[in-house]
């Protein structure tokens, strides 16, 4: 339900507690007993609700009025003059408003008062007849002066305005009744037009026993007022008004209370919405609650949540689309610049950072309240206050961690998984949704996240991340998934490693992050060892144990990075007694035990595979070096007799580097088990056969620059040799 900024018409709908401010103004009004006109002024803000407060106090009226004689009760009429376009249309629906409401009530006596007043108002065509110093039409201008004056000249003698006027008075004098006439929203008309009310009421509908409420924001009425005429436009007021009445503030606490009712109506419609009372609360107060100054801006505000909610609910976090939403209602242009300044304020390649490095963090605090009092000041605020510039850098850390440490003002750690897994707007790669709203833009769903870390079985689970690989989105949905890891049963940990596992070699997809992009089959091993973590230590040992026992060539090749990993964390082989920082998933028992299964395992594998048939051998023969030199080295020597085998072991000793191009550079670990006339002529060979050219490009690439800086021609190539050099040669070699 979308909310309106329709008034309430009565006091069961009353949400702040504003009946008995209503019910006292009808009480003086009622009570209001004088023979004069009688002027009141009821002031308030926009969006204060004055409308509202109107319609319960006629509704007031009416209940005290239901027993009460017809001879005394009070003649409510309440005209809108908003609803015209021109000054002509104003004025004299006013007076058909006033004769129709006196036909209407069933007695002769005020019919009859209804009908002069018809008269009176078609006597002068209402404007041209509205008395001022200088002349009846000074203030129309000087072409509305003359079509009102030739109207004149054609009824004024057959009708005396003056008579007229004092007929309406003599009748009005010998009713009982009284008259009240609220008109309402003087504050959306024209300049002109609200001088014309006034004038309206203090001349032309000058009448006895009847009462005006005049509604309406002071502040702008008295702005217009001193436009069209000279003089303080307060001044003259203080001169019409005769009982000034300002409505009483809204108690922030109401306010606060209809907001939260209704936030809580609309978070109950929407399933899968992330929202966390944590976060809530500690956006509440900062982002929220100081923003939200009238019903109307709460109305805003929760039509704008609930249209976003209604295209992207699943994907965001509550508190922050609510938060985001008071910015862009309250404060549209600095809404405009956080859109514009996600690297400054999630961390994302912040490279204001490089700029600020001999900044403060108070001079930065300074740089930035710059910027956003300027940026209010483009909001169309004449005048920008100290307290609303710090009303705006108490909101943006709080939605921002990272740019609140950038000036000082929040100091906590914060965690990008936490904010990953409530899809927050303070991290990158969820900013942007919250501004496009486009549930397409949203590679992964929370569901799927949440189907893969809590429900899907193995099988399914690796399927879902090849579909995700095939799409390039794998490295991201490991994240999502590492983000929910905290929540993870160990049972679903081992679901997950074992898919993790069985899936990693086949994970290609790089971080797009940073320069150094790694391949999400790295990742899918880390997490291996971060999830072993979860699962109960006096379980971890045999279930690892499990799956090198069921391991397949490809799995096989997983299960060596993570038990490299475990080595490393306990200072062991390249470590060289220095402790890495990855967690001790099993004790160093358990460890030499699973060594010697890894070992048994592959041992196994090598009677039907090759090592070179692992993607990663070089990693695979590390460890096989490690647990088992003396099997090893007898392999090597009898796999290295294939030709293609040497093409293949080249990758261990020609490294290659990138700068500004790509460069081959050959060592001498080869000759543990090769000498560089075999190499050569294990190149030639396959160059004659043909079989080279079947290879993958990066084998030709590696052979090419070994054949190079082994032999070159003429010149001798010693040191790197360039990309475009082994691709000039190997042409030459392609058939």
């Amino acid at each position: 339900m979308y909310y309106s900024d329709k008034p309430i018409s009565s006091k069961c709908d009353d949400q702040l507690g504003r009946n008995s401010f209503a019910a006292l103004l009808a009480q003086s009004l009622l009570n209001l007993n004088t023979q004069d006109t009688f002027t009141v002024g009821l002031f308030g803000k926009w969006g204060s609700g004055k409308t509202s407060i109107v319609n319960m106090m006629l509704s007031e009226i009416e209940e005290q009025q239901k027993d009460c004689p017809e001879s005394e009760k009070l003649i409510v009429v309440h005209f809108e003059p908003w609803n015209f376009s021109n000054t002509d249309q104003l004025l004299s629906q006013f007076f058909i408003r006033l004769s129709s409401e006196f036909r209407n009530k069933g007695d002769e006596r005020l019919a009859k008062i209804g009908e002069a007043l018809e008269t009176y108002s078609e006597a002068f065509d209402i404007l041209s007849a509205i008395p001022l110093a200088g002349g009846l039409l000074s203030f129309l201008g000087k072409k509305g002066a003359e079509t009102a004056g030739s109207k004149l000249k054609k009824g004024c003698d057959e009708k005396d305005i003056s008579k007229q006027k004092e007929f309406v008075i003599k009748l009005l004098q010998e009713q009982s009744n009284r008259i009240l006439v609220v008109i309402d929203d003087i504050d959306r008309l024209s300049n002109e037009q609200i001088r014309q009310v006034f004038q309206l009421v203090t001349s032309v509908a000058k009448f006895p026993n009847t009462i005006y409420l005049l509604v309406f924001d002071k502040d702008i009425v008295v702005k217009a007022l001193e436009k069209v005429q000279e003089g303080s436009g307060r001044d003259y007021l203080e001169k019409i008004i005769q009982m000034p009445i300002q409505i009483p503030d809204i108690k922030p606490a109401k306010l606060r209370q209809v907001l939260i009712d209704r936030l809580n109506t609309i978070l109950s419609k929407y399933e899968g919405i992330a929202f966390q009372q944590t976060h809530w609360q500690k956006l509440y107060e900062p982002c929220i609650a100081p923003f939200v100054d009238s019903l109307r801006t709460i109305n805003r505000l929760c039509n704008a949540v609930q249209f976003k909610l209604s295209s992207i609910s699943t994907e965001i976090d509550f508190a922050d689309i609510v938060a985001i939403s008071v910015l862009e209602i309250q404060h549209p242009e600095v809404y405009e610049w956080v859109k514009e300044h996600k690297s400054l304020l999630t961390g994302e390649f912040d490279l204001s950072t490089i700029r600020e490095k001999n900044k403060t963090q108070k001079e930065l605090k300074d740089f930035y309240i710059a910027q956003i009092k300027a940026v209010l000041q483009k909001d169309g605020h004449s005048t920008v206050t100290d307290e609303q510039v710090e009303e705006i850098i108490a909101f943006l850390p709080h939605l921002f961690p990272h740019f609140g440490q950038k000036i000082g003002e929040i100091y906590e750690v914060y965690n990008l998984n936490v904010f990953r897994k409530n899809n927050q707007i303070a991290h990158p790669e969820k900013f942007d949704r919250y501004f496009s709203l486009d549930l397409d833009e949203v590679s992964i769903r929370k569901s799927e996240i949440l189907m893969a870390a809590f429900e899907a079985e193995c099988e399914a689970l690796i399927k879902a991340l090849l579909e995700k690989e095939e799409k390039g989105d794998s490295y991201e949905f490991l994240e999502e998934i590492r983000a929910l890891s905290s929540d993870l049963s160990a049972d679903r940990a081992e679901i997950i490693v074992t898919a993790l596992l069985t899936a990693s070699p086949r994970l290609d997809t790089l971080s797009q992050k940073n320069f150094l992009s790694l391949p999400a089959s790295a990742l899918a091993e880390h997490m291996v060892i971060e999830l072993l973590d979860i699962i109960d230590s006096s379980n971890r040992f045999q279930f690892i144990s499990d799956i090198i026992s069921d391991a397949d060539l490809s799995v096989l090749q997983s299960i060596a990075s993570v038990i490299n990993m475990i080595e490393l964390a306990y200072g062991r082989l390249t470590a060289n007694s220095e402790e890495r920082n990855y967690a001790k998933v099993v004790t160093l028992e358990e460890l030499e035990k699973i060594e010697v299964a890894f070992v048994e395992k592959l041992k196994q594998v090598l009677t039907e595979h090759s090592i070179f048939d692992f993607d990663e051998w070089r990693l695979v023969f590390h460890l096989m070096e490690c647990f088992a030199p003396d099997f090893m080295r007898t392999y090597m020597k009898n796999e290295l007799k294939s030709n293609s085998c040497i093409a293949k072991y080249l990758i261990g000793s020609v490294s290659i580097w990138t700068g500004s191009g790509k460069e081959y550079e050959v060592t001498d670990s080869y000759k543990e088990y090769l000498t560089e006339e075999r190499v050569l002529q294990a190149i030639e060979s396959l160059k004659q056969s043909g079989e080279l050219f079947t290879m993958s490009k990066d084998i030709q690439k590696r052979c090419c620059s070994f054949y190079i800086c082994s032999l070159g021609g003429e010149e001798n190539h010693r040191g790197n040799i360039s990309e475009v050099t082994v691709n000039e040669i190997l042409s030459q070699w392609t058939p």
